[in-house]
């Protein structure tokens, strides 16, 4: 029997497919229902609705799936194939996050073996690699952001830092309690100007304490120095910075190198966050809509 090209149209399919897209909680679930077609093969689409009937159960009658992170960790995979090509630290936190979502979810299957076997088939013979995890979690933390100690360079230069940062707030505080002790200081503390701590001096008395002038005030009666000694301190911590971006990039760039290995796997988990997020919006909606149909 033909039937009339827009019979999709008119059978509603297309507002199902929205219905379905506004429960998903991720953009590749969404993409995954912009890909659904009409289907007449008998055993796929009892496949699917027993998937989704299975799902259903889990949220009216069972624990929460543990299901918090969906990001797109297949960029993210196809990012880190490149040679020379360094994931960022939120990039690592998202792959980071989605593997402990990912492993979580088939741990909740595993303690509930036999009991949702259409959707313990999601992740058949899917390996869980949790050395990629533990990777991960030796260079960043659960904030996202990269330890202190990932590497022994990235500790020392830490540490250099900190001590330098020390010494010249003590010297910044130093030549301010000075100055102001004989008067130079206009009202106020210590200030921000560029990006450098500066003392608040009268125009009048510049030229009686060694430094750069960062700015001055709209009236001209105030300017903002950065002593000598203290913009030879920040000198080095800006240089320290410098050196410490560096090694966060080496560091990250080897992290790659060793993740680049398990892109494949990456985008096999990747695959399983998509259809979780998918057959979870389909059962919401069913949720909604079979009390309403209790034929079905």
């Amino acid at each position: 029997m033909l039937f009339p090209t827009n019979s999709v149209d008119k059978l509603g399919f297309s507002g199902i497919k929205e219905l379905i897209k506004a429960h998903c909680l991720s953009d590749m679930g969404r993409q995954m229902v912009d890909k659904i077609q009409v289907m007449n093969q008998y055993d796929q689409v009892h496949k699917f609705l027993n998937q989704a009937n299975e799902f259903k159960n889990i949220l009216q009658n069972d624990e929460p799936l543990p299901i918090h992170h969906f990001f797109d960790i297949k960029s993210l995979a196809n990012k880190a194939k490149i040679e020379g090509a360094f994931l960022s630290e939120e990039e690592f936190y998202q792959v980071q996050a989605s593997l402990i979502t990912v492993f979580a979810v088939i741990a909740y299957f595993n303690e509930r073996e036999g009991q949702y076997p259409n959707l313990e088939a999601l992740f058949e013979h899917l390996p869980i690699e949790k050395s990629i995890l533990k990777k991960i979690d030796a260079v960043i933390d659960q904030k996202g952001k990269i330890r202190p100690n990932a590497s022994r360079e990235l500790s020392d230069i830490t540490s250099a830092i900190a001590k330098a940062e020390h010494e010249a707030r003590k010297k910044i505080d130093q030549v301010f309690k000075n100055a102001a002790s004989n008067g130079w200081t206009a009202d106020g503390s210590l200030t921000i100007r560029d990006g450098r701590l500066c003392i608040p001096l009268l125009a009048e008395n510049k030229r009686k304490l060694k430094g750069f002038i960062h700015d001055e005030s709209s009236s001209g009666q105030t300017v903002y120095i950065e002593p000598e000694e203290v913009f030879t301190l920040n000198n080095n911590i800006r240089d320290l910075e410098f050196e410490r971006r560096r090694e966060i990039v080496r560091i990250l760039t080897a992290l790659t190198d060793e993740l680049r290995p398990y892109v494949p796997l990456l985008l096999s988990y990747h695959g399983l966050l998509t259809k979780i997020d998918f057959v979870r919006a389909k059962a919401l909606l069913l949720s909604i809509l079979r009390p309403k149909c209790p034929s079905w």
